[in-house]
Order: C-alpha cells, then structure tokens, then sequence
C-alpha cells in the first residue's frame, strides 16, 4: 500500500507551543513517562487481572550530553494501534480512555520534546496481524509516511522510538545520570509498581538494567498491602502502607505522601509532611512514607480527564483525616515517637531560655505547637502565640472581678476568691515577664566575662583587641538620645555598670561632642554619655547629674598621657559645660556649676593605669579606685576593673539566678555545665 500523509485534527503547533518548558528533571521525563504510562494501559487493558505474568514493557534510553545523539525506545505487548486506537490517536482530546481517566494529551508532551518520532504497531485484524508504521512530527502534517501493511506472526504491541531532545529546556534537564532517571521512575510509578496489575518492565540504561517491579524491593524497607479501612461516607477503602527510601519522592515535592489512586491510575499524591510532623526519617535521615489509597469511592468520583476527584478538597483532608491517619501513625509509631522526642529537646530550650512562654508542663507545651516543627524561633512563635491567648483571658477575668467590685454583685463569702483569682493572674504574667528578663541578664553577663577573657587572650592586633567590641556589646555604638536630630538607641546593656541606668533615655554613645552641641568644635569624644535616671522619666528641664563612662580594653597596659584620666575625664567635663545640650524635644539641658558628674573608667588596674591611681582612694566594696578631684569639679572618678564589674554585677542578680535555678548553669557550654 501506498504511504500517505494525514492531518491531525486540530491546530497542534500551536498547542504545543503553549506548553510550559521543564524547569526540573521530574518535568523533563514527564514525555517518556507518558509513554511508559500508555503502555501499561494498554497491557492492563490486554490481559486484565492477568498482567503481572503476561504483560511485558521494555523501556531503552541512550542519555548524552549531545542533545543529538539521545535516543530512548518504549515497547509493550498490548492491543496495538488498531483502527479504533489509531483515530484515537489522531484526535486531541480524545474520550477513546475516559473510563480509565486517560487525559489525551500525553503524546502532545513527546513533540515538545523530542525532534523525532517514529511509531511501530501490530494489531489484529478481520484479515490477520496488521503493521502500522509512521512518523510524528510537529508541523502541518503530524503524521507522515503513515503505512499499513500485513505482518507474520500472531505478537501485537507498540514500539515508540525518540531521537534527539529539543532545545527547549528539554535537553537541558533531561538527566544524564542513570541512577537519576531510575530513581524518579520509581517514584513516578510507584502506585502502580506497587500495585496488583503491574506488567514486567525493564529498563535497558546501556550498562545498567533495571526489572520492575522486582527492583522496588530493594527501596522498600516496611509494607503493609491493601490495609482495610471502612467508612460510613466514603465506604470500604484499601491503604497501602510503605515505609521506604527517600529515592521513592524524587519525583514528587515533598517526602511523605498518600497517593490517591482511582481506575488504577494516580490521581493525586497528597503530601502529609506537615500532619505527620515529619519530613525524611531514620537514623540517616534517608527513609519516607507513601500510602497508596484505592476503593470505588476514589473511582466513582474522580473527572473525566483523571486530574482531579470531583468531589471538594475538604474531603481530602477528611479522608486523610479521619479515615487513614490511624493507621498511619500505627504504623510509624517508631520514628513519630523518636521526632517527638527530638522536638522536646528543642522545646525544653526553648521554654528555659524564655520562660516567659513556658506557661504550662512540657507535655502541655508540645500540644501546643505543630507536630513537625523542630526551628527554635517558629517554636518559640506557636508558644508566644498561645501565651497571648492566656494572657488576653487572664485580662478578661480580672476585668470581669473589678467589674462586679465595683457593681456591688459580689458577696462576701465570694469576694476573697474573686480577688485572689484577679492576683494569680497579675502574679502569673508578671512571674513569666520577669523570668525572660533574668535569664537574659544571666547570658549578657556569661558572655561578657568570655568577651572580655578572649580581648585578654588575643595578644596580636585584632578585632578583639579594640574597646568598641566591649563596648557595643554594653552600648550600641554612634547612638545618642541627646538632641532631635540623633535617633535612639533601642536597647543597651547599661545595667551592668549601674541598675539606675536600666531604663535611662537620654544618653549618646561614642559620638563625637559636636553632635552633642552645637557649640562644640572639638573632635574628641567620652565612651558613654549618660542623663541620670531620675531626668529620663520625669523628663524635667534640669539635669542635676550626669554619667561619663569611659571603657578600656581588658588587659590594655599601655595608655598615652594624654589619657591619663583625671586629665581625660576634667576635659570631657568641661566641654560639656561650655555648651548647650537639648533633650529629644528640643528643651534645654542645663549643665553648670551645680550639676553632679559620676564618672566611671571601666578597665584593668594594670600597668599605667595602675601607675596613675595607685594613689587614689580604695573603693568600700573594693571594686576598684576614686577620687574627688575638686578645683570646680563637681563629682567624683572611680576606676573600675572590668572582673570586678562583671563579680559586682552577678552578685546584685544573684537571688534571681537562685530563684530561676540558673545559678550554676551556662548558655554558652555543651549541656549546659
């Protein structure tokens, strides 16, 4: 017979055209797939409930980094192209598989991908076994050089060869690895490599071979086949329950999976890391979960095109739910328990390291956060959340208490617990505020001494050998409170040095004075400039003290004279008194004769230091040296030495830390030892 060129029945270019381009090596094999897809159609159409001994596909592939040079072959041994198949076959959208949700498209992806296509078949005829042979294209004519011709034997079946991988993106993902396309056949096929009717396929890869499904034991470490689950609304369903290699998700966005499977075909392949709380498990981190969920609901209700169930989603997650979680928490009771417990650790930090969120036991806790969540901050944001939510009905019963006070509705016998319930609110979030702020004094000052034992250590001219690493530390660095036109520090740590100065507002950190004031020319600069306490809250229009604060790095032996610091100290002073300071609104900030100057030096008595307060006064405490200089100053100077101040600073906490049961514990060490 004569060959013929034929035309599909639509605008195919065109279509085509409009296909998104792979962005992965799951989408680049999607075409070949489609092939093999079709071919376990056909052979489960063929031999029905016998497929698993007769069926038998073979799948080829030549992969090179020349896009040229790839070829790949897909053979089975069903139907074959016959009349009906073969009009099928020319009609986009064809309704020829709908009772099997055949989508129709399936060969539309091999022209995105490949640049040639050649398709053999044999079927039976009236007549005897016919061959179909021709060519499918991307262009006006799709099918060229169609030929039917007799042929011996009684075999039927379709032979697909691919040559060449278009430059569309295709050639680009298409993997060049073996074991890369193995590994996303198996994941992509895996309901159905599972399954009960699954033909023989191998997979030729040149040097390597690969028999399916026998090949799938070997990823497959746990199973459960045809779990009977029984449902008033969605009747009898069959889960099978896999736990297996991490390769089996390869294909799939996700780890853990319950495939939804109807007329033996995958639906949809439900991801449940977050329900279950896991991602990859085991002691390697290399095992996944994969549910394959069959039953006559699933094949009643799924659409023509089998790309969807037509029932809503809701029902997915019901059915995931209500009707399969059960078993599968049965069935991963092991690594469940394990995560559980990897999460309590993180937990357990979480709540000592801010226990303002610790409001309840550490079973009450972990109900309270996402099974799967094992990130300490997302930890800490589920807790914060809940404590909200406590707290806010906390608010509404004292609010509730005072409201019936003050109406005169509550009696005497009932007044005491009314009252006494309103206090344990207010004692409750004030404890749990409180225990935060301890525990982070606690870390400022463990880390300060490692800070400043590591500046004492470090010999060479480094980073840790300059004063504004301590500083910034204690201080934010170029901030001032002092002036309009100077933002805010937000916090600081000023605490240490001296609890007056916890909540103090108006200060400027390690800015030249010439930010300070106007009237100021000099470059030179204090550390620390520090408004009392007092002036901060009451933001009065006088300052009768101020702090200077002038830090040292710990060790630092070596000073200039000119940093002697009476002489260093007296200067600053009498710059700030020869201007004109406003606070944050614009109002004046008088500094003058009767104004207070505490002045601090934050360093270690060694060396000149040593030299050039030998003679001063010894503290009462014994933290380090002052002296009154007079002549017009109005104040003192005190040496402090940065061992004392940190021992100074611990003692003043030290009940809370004892209170906390943190007093021998540190954040920084393994274990907390």
């Amino acid at each position: 017979m004569a060959a013929e060129d034929l035309d599909l029945l639509s605008d195919v270019a065109a279509r085509v055209e409009r296909f998104p381009k792979p962005r992965s090596a799951a989408m680049a094999l999607q075409p070949l797939f489609e092939a093999v897809s079709n071919a376990i159609q056909s052979t489960q159409d063929k031999y029905k409930d016998k497929v698993s001994a007769e069926g038998e596909i073979s799948v080829s592939v030549s992969a090179s980094k020349s896009k040229t040079k790839f070829s790949a072959q897909v053979e089975d041994n069903g139907y074959g192209l016959n009349n009906k198949n073969f009009l099928a076959f020319r009609t986009t959208d064809t309704l020829n598989k709908i009772e099997i949700g055949g989508k129709g498209v399936g060969r539309l992806l091999w022209l995105a991908a490949f640049p040639q296509i050649k398709i053999e078949s044999w079927h039976k005829s009236k007549s005897g076994i016919k061959h179909r042979e021709f060519d499918f294209v991307l262009g006006d004519k799709a099918i060229k050089r169609h030929e039917l011709s007799p042929a011996e034997g009684d075999d039927t079946g379709v032979r697909i060869t691919f040559s060449g991988l278009r430059d569309n993106g295709y050639a680009q993902k298409f993997p060049k690895r073996n074991a890369i396309l193995v590994q996303h056949f198996a994941s992509h096929f895996l309901p159905t490599l599972f399954g009960e009717k699954c033909p023989d396929i191998t997979i030729d890869l040149g040097k390597e071979t690969y028999e399916f499904p026998s090949y799938l034991e070997g990823l497959i470490h746990r199973s459960i086949k045809a779990k009977a689950l029984s449902s008033i609304k969605f009747g009898d369903l069959r889960l099978d329950l896999i736990e297996g290699d991490k390769t089996l998700s390869s294909d799939l966005k996700g780890s853990n999976f319950i495939h939804f499977v109807a007329h033996d075909r995958t639906v949809l392949s439900q991801p449940i890391d977050g329900k279950l709380g896991l991602k990859a498990f085991g002691d390697d981190k290399d095992r996944v979960f994969h549910g394959i969920l069959r039953g006559s609901y699933l094949d009643e209700n799924v659409n023509q095109e089998r790309t969807a169930f037509v029932f809503p989603d809701s029902e997915i997650d019901e059915i995931v739910s209500d009707v399969c979680f059960a078993e599968i928490e049965s069935f991963l009771k092991e690594p469940l328990l394990l995560h559980r417990q990897e999460q309590r650790k993180v937990l357990d930090s979480v709540a000592q390291t801010y226990p303002s969120v610790a409001f309840g036991s550490p079973d009450e806790l972990q109900d309270f956060v996402p099974s799967g969540e094992l990130a300490a901050d997302a930890l800490y944001g589920h807790l914060a959340r809940e404590r909200f939510r406590r707290d806010y009905r906390q608010a509404e019963k004292i609010r509730s208490v005072l409201k019936k006070l003050k109406s005169g509705k509550v009696d005497a016998k009932d007044f005491y617990t009314k009252v006494k319930e309103a206090s344990d609110a207010i004692e409750d979030a004030e404890r749990r505020s409180l225990a935060d702020y301890v525990v982070r004094r606690k870390v400022v000052l463990e880390f300060l001494e490692i800070l400043v034992e590591r500046v004492r250590q470090e010999k060479a001219d480094s980073s840790f050998q300059r004063e504004d690493i301590l500083h910034s530390f204690i201080c934010p660095l170029r901030t001032s409170t002092v002036g309009s036109k100077i933002d805010a520090a937000t916090s600081h740590e000023l605490w240490v040095l001296d609890e007056r100065l916890t909540f103090a507002k108006y200060f400027s950190s390690d800015v030249e004075f010439s930010k300070l004031s106007d009237d100021l020319e000099s470059d030179e600069r204090a550390d620390l400039v520090m408004f009392d306490y007092a002036h901060a809250l009451r933001e009065s229009p006088e300052s009768s003290r101020v702090l200077l604060i002038e830090f040292k790095r710990p060790g630092r032996k070596i000073y200039k004279d000119s940093e002697n610091p009476i002489y260093q100290v007296e200067n600053y002073v009498k710059r700030l008194k020869s201007g004109n300071l406003e606070d944050f609104k614009g109002r004046k900030i008088d500094i003058d004769d009767r104004t207070i100057f505490y002045c601090y030096v934050v360093g270690d008595i060694v060396g000149k230091l040593d030299e050039w307060t030998h003679w001063w006064q010894r503290t009462l405490d014994g933290r380090g040296r002052f002296i009154q200089p007079g002549n017009g100053f109005n104040g003192s100077i005190e040496v402090i030495g940065w061992d004392a101040l940190i021992k100074d600073a611990n003692e003043r906490n030290q009940s809370f830390f004892d209170k906390m049961g943190i007093s021998g514990r540190s954040f920084f060490l393994p274990n907390g030892n």
